[in-house]
């Protein structure tokens, strides 16, 4: 799709259709909008495609309006989360058709990894087109037909909407505190879900309930189950109870795939990484950095790719010219890399593990004497690693800062009275004296290094801790809400990190580190109770 395309959305006022409409701006899409009624017959025969976003039981009369003012070849596409009914109007009309359900509400800032469900009525090259903007966006388009579709609806919506419509009636009645006083992990996920479906217009969750002719065979169902499970709780037969749990334990999985409450995630340990990091790794060259020299110990030299900045690192990996980056993420002295963080998400990176690397700092140089030092050179953060052993040892030198530790030993290595903070490995490959070994003020400094790579758990080893991307609704106490979250669910935090966002002043994104595995029940439980709170959930990876 490009801007020769013009698609316009009839009901583009709506919520939904508004979000349609932002996302298909940004894909370089000319749209434009209008309510369910008033719409120019000019804008209708002047559009390829038109999407139609109105209340279900509007949906008929409107397809059928605009059917006879556009041009046969247009693409009529319909968004009704139900859509036999819709479909069999679709099928009258000349034009070709398809129902397009977006499984996600407008509060999702991006269709990737989103899924949506496309039911064909009539093919159509617009409606490849259509395909093709969507998944170049990285949304997953699952289709089916229409009846499969309201099958499927008649469970995820109707059912669910049914449950907790009910279960909102019986704590109602019952004058159960519903702030969380006295509560459970799987109370407050069910609190969660309930939250989401009864913020839902009552005008949307009863169109739901009354325009899917799937839905009462189900819950007709689901009510004949209940009366049965209640029937045995009546008759009070342990046994029999017992075994109709562990049928329905058997049948779905209760256990988190790949791990148990007896498995102990493990931290990677970088002896076991040699033989799993293949391919070529991307790191902040030149040679003799310590990323040079924690990469050493995960890979071979003739696997190392040097890059000139953070950002040679990240594009190099989303290119694919390199497997796996490693990047610093965190200092014990300095504190976190933010421009790490802020490209995680900006390239969508994944962490596969962490590796942590001690931190000594040199003063090389090819004088013999501290005495005749009259300039230093390093990276910033180096000088600020050593600047209590700088004020004591050469108070009166001039600091000069370099992009890196070793970046300006070739250059300026023969000048006289120079010297240069950086590892060892540096002076060996450059073949320069140490003249101090050790000079940093805090002999417990550690750098954390990601090992990040376009997709998450690519090496397959379990880590103990979790890094996770928030984005929040902003209002007075959410942060306390979202801590909250994860303290019901047993997990600690060892880091939180605001970002600001780069869509509104004054706002926020959050990096949160857990300290459990990406596997772990408990994560699955705090992030779906965390959806009421932050639009935009992103499981970085393992740490």
């Amino acid at each position: 799709m490009n801007r020769n395309l013009k698609v316009h959305i009839i009901g583009g006022t709506g919520q939904m259709g508004n979000w349609l409409r932002n996302f298909l701006e940004s894909q370089r899409v000319l749209v434009s909008v209008s309510g369910s009624k008033g719409v120019e017959d000019s804008t209708l025969k002047s559009s390829e495609i038109i999407f139609v976003s109105v209340p279900i039981s509007k949906a008929k009369d409107v397809i059928l309006d605009i059917s006879k003012r556009a041009k046969r070849n247009t693409l009529i596409v319909d968004l009704s989360s139900v859509q036999q009914a819709v479909a069999k109007t679709l099928s009258q009309i000349p034009q070709p058709a398809a129902g397009l359900h977006l499984l996600f509400g407008p509060t999702v800032s991006s269709i990737q990894n989103q899924k949506v469900v496309l039911s064909v009525i009539k093919k159509s090259t617009l409606l490849d087109k259509l395909k093709v903007v969507l998944k170049n966006a990285g949304a997953e388009i699952i289709e089916m037909s229409s009846k499969s579709h309201d099958l499927y609806m008649a469970h995820l919506q109707n059912l669910t909407h049914f449950v907790n419509l009910n279960l909102a009636k019986v704590l109602l009645k019952n004058k159960i505190d519903l702030g969380g006083k006295v509560s459970t992990p799987p109370f407050l996920a069910q609190m969660a879900t309930l939250s989401r479906v009864i913020s839902q217009p009552p005008e949307l969750l009863t169109e739901i309930q009354l325009g899917n002719s799937e839905g009462l065979s189900v819950l007709n169902d689901f009510i004949k189950t209940q009366q049965e499970f209640l029937q045995e709780l009546k008759n009070g037969d342990r046994e029999k109870l017992h075994k109709l749990i562990e049928k329905i334990h058997r049948s779905i999985d209760s256990t988190p795939k790949g791990t148990s409450n007896k498995q102990q995630a493990t931290s990677i340990k970088q002896k076991d990484l040699p033989q799993k990091l293949k391919g070529k790794i991307a790191y902040l060259g030149p040679q003799g950095t310590f990323s040079h020299q924690i990469s050493l110990t995960v890979a071979k030299e003739s696997q190392l790719l040097p890059c000139e900045n953070f950002l040679k690192i990240f594009e190099a990996v989303k290119s694919l010219q390199a497997d796996f980056g490693i990047v610093p993420a965190e200092n014990s002295t300095e504190g976190t890399v933010r421009e790490t963080l802020d490209f995680l998400i900006d390239f969508d990176m994944r962490t596969n593990g962490s590796l942590n690397l001690p931190i000594q700092q040199n003063l090389l140089s090819e004088e013999k004497s501290l005495k005749n030092i009259t300039k230093v050179y390093s990276h910033p953060q180096a000088l600020a690693q050593c600047r209590n052993w700088l004020r004591e040892h050469l108070p009166n030198v001039n600091m000069e800062t370099a992009s890196s530790t070793v970046s300006s030993i070739k250059e300026h290595r023969n000048e006289l009275g120079v010297a240069f903070i950086s590892p060892l490995l540096a002076a060996k490959l450059n073949n320069i004296p140490v003249l101090r070994k050790g000079i940093e003020d805090n002999k417990s400094n550690v750098t954390k290094f990601y090992v990040i790579s376009k997709d998450i758990n690519k090496l397959s080893i379990p880590t103990s801790r979790t890094l996770l991307f928030l984005t929040v609704f902003n209002r007075v106490g959410i942060l306390r809400d979202i801590l909250n979250v994860f303290a019901s669910s047993n997990i600690n935090l060892s880091k939180i990190e605001s970002r600001p966002s780069r869509e509104k002043v004054w706002d926020y994104h959050f990096f949160i580190e857990v300290e459990v595995s990406t596997n772990d029940e408990r994560m699955d439980q705090a992030l779906n109770i965390l959806k009421q709170y932050c639009p935009v959930i992103k499981v970085i990876g393992g740490v």
